[in-house]
């Protein structure tokens, strides 16, 4: 008995810090943009096949920033092969992260993920495409691009039908998980609409599947890019992850400019003139009218926030036949309002009908506790039903810790941002002074990844209590199993203490995600005269530039940005 206490012991303790706490000498290197060093800790830290995929991703990502696109798209490819593969996780991965933590199990990323690889691979192809003067090569690489372009096309399209489900969550003791299932379903997400805050599509991605197809001088499939961003900007995409409302109007102008190239639209763009441009950008139009090239800058800045976790307990209220969570804090007092803040948006019970639910509990002001906790009124007869299986002693006799993610308050970069072009050799004569910087330009916030990603987590805050509940709950039954199989008391009363004490420091969450994503896309375009020109660009201090680029009649240069600060 002693030996199978310390396997279990050291079964419930393993892994039980965040992911991004296991890495962080890795993002700190990142974070200072030393690319290289942070590719180096982060392939040391990332060394365990459950975290192959978070590997791929994180060094495919640094790889180029570095500029090493063709050992990016490597690593990038390898790490497609393996998101496909976990949309059904085996049952032992599966059953070792459940009576573990999620840390134990294979990553198996997510939605945003899966897009923002082909997304990556793209601007990898994009960029060896700039670098070579091989016509057949160039023609080959972009034509690799939009064969990413139109992967995130289908990657979308599948979001779009994918709803979380629990089929996989299988267990030789079929009846016992069948039945926790049963009496945690009450605990849903508070006044949250989680559907609100949905990952149904990507407007910026599709974008950008618009810019290289207009590259590749497929202006056709380019306008119905653009038209399609265009019109998720406006229906709400825009205002979901707090963007400006330019961002329809910025992608209307592409849309009626690919209109304009193609022909035959003639009846139709005059009236999405009208309609959608301001005088502003109907003024830019006009430029794209008088000049044959143009520069596009991407800057992509920052770092996606980290998941933090917070704790909470769940333990039995017998006299009202009820089952409670409540937040359980320590540490530093801004964290613990930060959680607080995420349990009463995501959990609380600050709805009419559970603030009744809280009063009829009986408790001194009981339907205010809605604030701060989430109760659940299971009912006498399934409370028996509770009992039968041995539920109630596992929480009765002490609290359970469960632990799930949440996310800390962030602010994206609002700096200024400046777009200096000086030409060099102008081939016509439209500019007077051909030593003259162009005006400045400032760029318009596209997309914002960090947004993404944290209602991301509110949608799927009811999975995450669902999984912490289960996993929680069947740890503790079945330490108390084995501590009631123990026939000397004094042997039975030390393994339920140990068992106790185990799980509750132990108790972890699903933290990982792809950190070395960017947290915002900021986007310029500027049409100019076939010429040479030297760019540079200056946010907040940090000072870009990229000299003697040559553009030629009907050329797009992309230049692409990888921003840390």
């Amino acid at each position: 008995m002693p030996v199978c206490l310390l396997l279990v012991l050291i079964l419930f303790l393993q892994g039980c810090t965040t992911y991004s706490q296991s890495i962080d000498k890795g993002l700190t290197f990142a974070h200072n943009g030393n690319w290289q060093a942070a590719e180096s800790a982060l392939s040391e830290a990332l060394d365990s096949p459950e975290d192959r995929l978070l590997y791929l991703l994180e060094t495919g990502a640094l790889a180029q920033y570095q500029g090493n696109y063709s050992h990016s798209n490597q690593l990038l490819e390898a790490a497609e092969e393996i998101s496909d593969t976990f949309f059904n996780q085996s049952f032992s991965d599966r059953s070792w992260a459940l009576l573990t933590n999620p840390r134990q199990g294979s990553y198996r990323g997510n939605s945003i993920e899966r897009v923002y690889i082909s997304y990556f691979k793209s601007l990898n192809y994009l960029a060896l495409a700039e670098q070579t003067n091989i016509p057949q090569e160039k023609t080959a690489l972009l034509d690799a691009a939009l064969v990413e372009s139109r992967r995130i096309d289908l990657k979308l399209d599948e979001i779009t039908r994918q709803t979380p489900s629990y089929s996989d969550i299988k267990s030789e003791n079929k009846s016992f998980l069948e039945q926790t299932l049963h009496f945690f379903s009450g605990f849903y997400t508070g006044a949250l609409d989680r559907d609100k805050y949905a990952y149904r599509d990507d407007a910026w991605a599709r974008y950008m599947e618009g810019l290289l197809y207009e590259v590749a001088q497929e202006y056709d499939d380019a306008r119905i890019s653009y038209q399609t961003a265009a019109i998720l900007y406006e229906e709400g995409y825009a205002q979901q992850y707090d963007l400006p409302t330019v961002t329809a109007e910025r992608a209307w102008l592409d849309t009626i400019r690919m209109m304009k190239k193609t022909g035959g639209w003639s009846s139709e763009y005059p009236k999405l003139i009208k309609e959608k441009l301001t005088e502003k950008s109907q003024a830019i139009l006009a430029q794209y009218n008088q000049k044959n090239a143009e520069v596009v800058l991407l800057e992509h800045q920052g770092f996606l926030p980290a998941k933090q976790e917070m704790s909470v307990l769940l333990y039995g209220d017998p006299q009202s036949y009820s089952l409670v969570l409540e937040p359980f804090f320590g540490g530093h007092l801004t964290s613990g309002d930060e959680a607080q803040s995420w349990f009463t948006m995501v959990y609380a019970d600050i709805n009419p009908l559970s603030m009744i639910a809280n009063y009829k509990a009986g408790k001194s002001i009981a339907a205010l506790d809605g604030f701060f906790t989430k109760r659940v009124i299971l009912g006498s007869k399934v409370w028996k039903e509770l009992s039968r299986i041995e539920l109630d002693d596992t929480l009765l006799s002490t609290p359970l810790r469960v632990t799930i993610p949440y996310y800390h308050r962030f602010s994206l970069d609002n700096s200024n941002t400046q777009l200096s072009i000086n030409p060099r050799k102008i081939d016509t004569r439209l500019l007077a002074d051909k030593k003259a910087p162009l005006p400045i330009k400032s760029s318009i916030r596209m997309a914002s990844l960090a947004d993404i990603a944290v209602q991301e987590q509110l949608n799927q805050s009811q999975r995450d209590i669902y999984e912490s509940l289960l996993r929680e709950v069947l740890r503790a039954w079945l330490a108390h199993k084995v501590a009631a199989s123990t026939k000397d008391e004094g042997t039975k009363q030390l393994l339920d203490l140990l068992s106790k004490v185990a799980i509750f420091v132990s108790s972890a969450a699903e933290t990982r995600n792809w950190l070395t994503l960017p947290a915002q896309v900021r986007l310029i375009r500027q049409p100019l005269d076939p010429g040479e020109y030297d760019f540079s660009y200056l946010v907040n201090e940090q000072h870009f530039s990229l000299d003697q680029v040559k553009l030629r009649r009907g050329s797009v240069k992309v230049w692409n940005i990888r921003n840390p600060n």
